[in-house]
C-alpha cells in the first residue's frame, strides 16, 4: 500500500513538474497598439500616412532558450490619407481617407538577443476586409462663405484580398507577464489592382500586450 502511494506522489509530482516545464516553453496573450500605415511604390507625392490601430492574440513556443516560433492573429486597420489637387475653382480643398481593414496572420522567428530582449523576423498574410474611401469637399460659396460635404465610397473591389509581405521588430518584455513590441511591415505584391504601377503597404506598429 505505501508502495502505491509513493508511485502515485511521485507520478503527479512528475506531472506538475512536467505542465511547468510545458509553460516554460510556451506563453500566449492579447496585445493591441498604433498603426502608421503608408501606401509606397508608384503614388502621388500627396499621399500621407494614416495612424489607427490594431489588436489581437498571440502565442511563441520556445524550440531552444533562446529561440522561438511566434504566430499572431492581428484586425488591423490600415490605408492612406491623400490632398489632391482640386480640378475646378470652386473646390477650396480635397481631402481623402483610405480606411482599410486587414486580418493579419504574422509567422516569425523569435530570437533572445540579451535578457528580456527578442529580435522577431518572418512572414505576413493579410486578409482585407473590407476598404472604404472618405471624400471631403470644401467648396467657396457666395461672399467668401464655406460649405463642406462628404461621401463615404467603397473600394473593396479595388484592391487586392491577400497581401503577402516581410515582418520584422523588437519585442521587450517589461515583466512577467507585460511587454512592448515594435514593428515593420512591408508588402512584397502589388495590392492596387485599380492604378497604373506597383503599390505597396509600408506599416510601422508599437504595442503593448499581455502574457499568461
Amino acid at each position: 500500500m505505501k508502495l502505491t502511494y509513493i508511485v502515485l506522489a511521485v507520478f503527479f509530482i512528475g506531472s506538475i513538474t512536467t505542465l511547468n516545464a510545458q509553460q516554460e516553453y510556451f506563453e500566449y496573450g492579447f496585445k493591441g497598439g498604433v498603426n502608421i500605415a503608408q501606401m509606397t511604390g508608384d503614388v502621388p507625392a500627396s499621399y500621407e500616412s494614416r495612424t489607427s490601430m490594431k489588436i489581437g492574440a498571440f502565442g511563441i513556443y520556445k524550440i531552444l532558450p533562446k529561440l522561438g516560433i511566434q504566430a499572431e492573429l492581428l484586425y488591423s486597420e490600415q490605408g492612406f490619407s491623400n490632398e489632391p489637387v482640386p480640378e475646378t475653382i470652386a473646390i477650396e480643398k480635397i481631402e481623402e481617407l483610405l480606411r482599410m481593414q486587414y486580418v493579419n496572420l504574422p509567422v516569425l522567428a523569435s530570437y533572445n538577443l540579451v535578457e528580456n530582449l527578442w529580435l522577431e523576423g518572418g512572414m505576413q498574410v493579410g486578409y482585407l476586409v473590407k476598404a472604404v474611401e472618405d471624400r471631403e469637399e470644401v467648396r467657396l460659396i457666395n461672399q467668401g462663405e464655406v460649405t463642406s460635404e462628404t461621401t463615404s465610397t467603397a473600394k473593396t473591389d479595388n484592391y487586392e484580398r491577400i497581401d503577402f509581405g516581410l515582418a520584422g521588430g523588437l519585442r521587450y518584455k517589461l515583466s512577467q507577464n507585460f511587454m512592448v513590441q515594435a514593428r515593420f511591415h512591408q508588402s512584397l505584391n502589388d495590392v492596387d489592382k485599380s492604378s497604373e504601377g506597383d503599390q505597396y503597404h509600408r506599416v510601422y506598429s508599437f504595442s503593448i500586450g499581455y502574457v499568461f
